[in-house]
């Protein structure tokens, strides 16, 4: 499903604001923004933006979002997993166009389109606006450190539930979030063995977040097991 875009919905776009980093911005900066920005709806597993993309900003309304890095070989590191209402993306684009990150939808996802040259004048003009994005590229770098981090230092609950992420990451747009996955063959990703493995995701199933399948596990709560990875 493309992307599909629609102006003059200021209610989502302040609602949005009031969550993000932005909802100490001047009235007037505010009020520019909303006035120049349009609601987003793209489907699960497509991309928002890739590496190299023109200056793109975004506000998460609803759904989860991956950022992420591709290596010469293909291979994918999730650097950050974005989940919560005000979640901004591609702050860095507003400074050094282009994206140095890939931006992939994993649920079905609303955002607010910011207007990038209005976004770039307001910061250059108004230190508070600066001062702004300052402040969430600061608290999106330490969090990208910190997944980074569960990927060879966290707990087993948590290393799995990025191996899990990660693979219905890689699951064709449309279809259920399912991680074509065994237990045996996740102990191995995750460097565990399979009784805790499978302990974990007991766990999870009790807490509502997976359901086992035929030849996979299938994620039900993708935002709230993300959500455990940021709290």
């Amino acid at each position: 499903m493309p992307a599909r875009a629609q102006s003059g919905a200021p209610a989502t776009v302040e609602a949005a604001l009031a969550h993000s980093q932005l909802a100490k911005l001047p009235t007037a900066a505010r009020e520019r923004l909303v006035r120049e920005s349009r609601v987003v709806t793209i489907a699960s597993r497509t991309y928002v933006m890739r590496e190299g993309d023109p200056a793109r900003v975004g506000l998460l309304v609803s759904g989860l979002l991956r950022c992420l890095r591709v290596n010469a070989d293909g291979q994918e590191l999730t650097l950050v997993w974005a989940c919560r209402p005000g979640d901004l993306f591609g702050v860095p684009t507003v400074v050094r166009p282009p994206s140095p990150w890939t931006f992939q939808a994993v649920t079905d996802l609303v955002f607010v389109d910011l207007p990038v040259d209005a976004l770039r004048q307001l910061a250059r003009s108004d230190p508070r606006v600066a001062w702004a994005l300052i402040e969430h590229y600061d608290r999106w770098l330490r969090r990208a450190v910190d997944e980074i981090l569960m990927y060879a230092y966290g707990d087993l609950r948590q290393r799995i539930t990025i191996r899990l992420l990660e693979l219905v990451c890689l699951t064709p747009p449309g279809r259920p979030l399912v991680a074509p996955v065994t237990q045996e063959d996740l102990a191995h990703a995750v460097g565990a063995a399979r009784p805790s493995v499978a302990r974990v995701l007991k766990e999870l199933r009790a807490e509502g977040f997976l359901r086992p399948m035929y030849r996979g596990i299938l994620i039900e709560r993708p935002e709230a097991l993300a959500l455990q990875l940021t709290a």
